[in-house]
């Protein structure tokens, strides 16, 4: 999830509910030993840590650490402003505070997930050597025809198994082709589609498909102009990278799984005609 401390640090420091004649105080997170006084008002070390992380600033660093005082003092001051003019009893304010405050705790929710639940080493492990066997250890350069309709690319195919030169053949056919391409240093795992994958993996340098291969984007005719092998990268090259992919789907699993047992009503949901979805745009290999 994506954070926007400005907006966050408000709406956790200008609440609208609790104790103090029914509101919370202005600045509501306290633990820790104040790092600075905002006029009456102490402010935590851990407050003014996590706004210098937020913003990639180093408290050691005495530039960057006033920058950070000044962000932190700024949202105390205006948090101050909003309790002593009763802003929260405006609609907009209160909504604007509301989704603020809401947005952070999801994403302080979603952090404390990842950190309480770690990924091991030999997960990572695990993960590196599916992803390197999945990759293949080859990449794949060839040619491509797309076509719409079946027919035509019957036609093309029957040119190249009466024996005409790939090459003849792609220059007569590409200008009616839905696409025609070339692709270098193509890992199978990019292939947009189960079914060029197998063609691929069939077929030897030089060779053509003998016939269309269907997927859902149309009918491919492909030729196979030359394969490399591909050293992976090393472990730890990825790793960081690795880490950072595995925890975004672990907390995906979860957030799916916290979804499916909730009961997520729409009460006024506009009433529109459903539309049928528009048939998927021919795809090139993912890079």
């Amino acid at each position: 999830m994506r954070k926007a401390i400005p907006l966050l640090m408000l709406a956790a420091l200008a609440g609208c509910s609790g104790g103090n004649g029914g509101k919370p105080p202005v600045v509501q997170f306290s633990a820790g030993e104040p790092v600075l006084r905002v006029n009456d008002l102490p402010v935590s070390s851990a407050l003014l840590d996590e706004v210098a992380r937020g913003r990639g600033l180093d408290l050691n660093n005495p530039e960057q650490r006033q920058r950070a005082i000044k962000e932190l003092s700024d949202y105390v001051l205006l948090a101050a402003v909003a309790r002593k003019q009763a802003m929260e009893n405006d609609g907009a304010f209160g909504a604007t505070v509301e989704a603020q405050r809401l947005q952070g705790v999801a994403n302080a929710t979603m952090e404390y997930y990842a950190r309480t639940h770690p990924i091991t080493e030999d997960a990572l492990k695990a993960e590196y050597d599916a992803q390197v066997a999945k990759s293949g250890s080859a990449s794949y350069d060839f040619s491509q025809l797309l076509f719409d309709n079946e027919n035509e690319a019957l036609k093309a195919s029957e040119e190249v198994l009466g024996g005409k030169d790939w090459a003849a053949m792609y220059e007569q056919w590409k200008g009616k082709a839905k696409q025609a391409r070339d692709f270098t240093d193509v890992r199978l795992v990019q292939l947009p589609a189960a079914e060029l994958v197998e063609a691929l993996k069939a077929l030897k340098a030089g060779e053509s498909t003998r016939v269309p291969v269907k997927s859902q984007y149309g009918w491919h005719l492909l030729h196979l102009t030359a394969t490399k092998p591909v050293t992976p990268p090393a472990f730890d090259s990825v790793r960081a990278e690795l880490h950072k992919r595995m925890i975004a789907r672990q907390g995906e699993q979860w957030m799916q799984k916290m979804r499916g047992d909730a009961v997520i009503l729409d009460l006024k949901a506009p009433k529109t005609d459903v539309a049928a979805p528009a048939a998927p745009a021919p795809a090139a290999p993912e890079k």
